[in-house]
């Protein structure tokens, strides 16, 4: 399984080893002393496929979960742009619990703490997205396209609980170490 991070133009992807398991707890690194949980939506693929032409992108992805991009605070402000090491650490992020997407122009709200999301497939142009990334990628079962455009920046620290919902029900739940 991939997961590639994009903010609308650019793309980055993540270790296999990168993910956190959702519901277990995430252990803070010692390089930094200020680490930050961008909390971001991400559609999960749900067949192969390649050269996808985006009038047939929405056949390609069926769900929607949050996702918590872990980086030190400094990074946060721009994601796609930090270090490689980033993407290639242990527990990089998380992926939580997916709902179904819908129809492609409806708004889902996701919400952690008092920040609130709005994503609509058609908002993210997903289908453009699964489409680029499949002409220089094979899409498989269960890849990962996570949007950071408009991602909501947590603050973490030692014994914080992060939870996090899509439309009101729970999709990633954390205890930070």
């Amino acid at each position: 399984m991939k997961a590639v991070l994009t903010d609308g133009k650019t793309m980055r992807h993540y270790a296999d080893s990168s993910q956190q398991r959702n519901g277990q707890a995430w252990f803070l690194p010692d390089e930094s002393r200020l680490w930050v949980a961008l909390i971001c939506p991400a559609v999960k693929i749900c067949r192969l496929g390649t050269h996808i032409a985006p009038k047939f992108a929405g056949r390609y992805y069926d769900s929607l979960a949050a996702a918590c991009i872990f980086l030190p605070a400094d990074k946060a402000y721009d994601p796609l742009r930090a270090d490689e090491r980033f993407f290639l650490m242990d527990a990089a992020y998380c992926v939580g619990d997916f709902l179904p997407v819908g129809e492609y122009d409806r708004v889902h709200r996701i919400s952690v703490g008092d920040g609130t999301m709005e994503f609509s497939a058609a908002q993210y142009e997903v289908d453009s997205k699964v489409s680029e990334l499949s002409e220089f990628s094979t899409l498989k079962m269960g890849d990962l396209l996570i949007f950071v455009s408009d991602a909501i920046a947590v603050d973490l620290a030692e014994n914080d609980r992060l939870e996090v919902t899509i439309d009101d029900s729970p999709s990633v739940i954390l205890k930070i170490k």
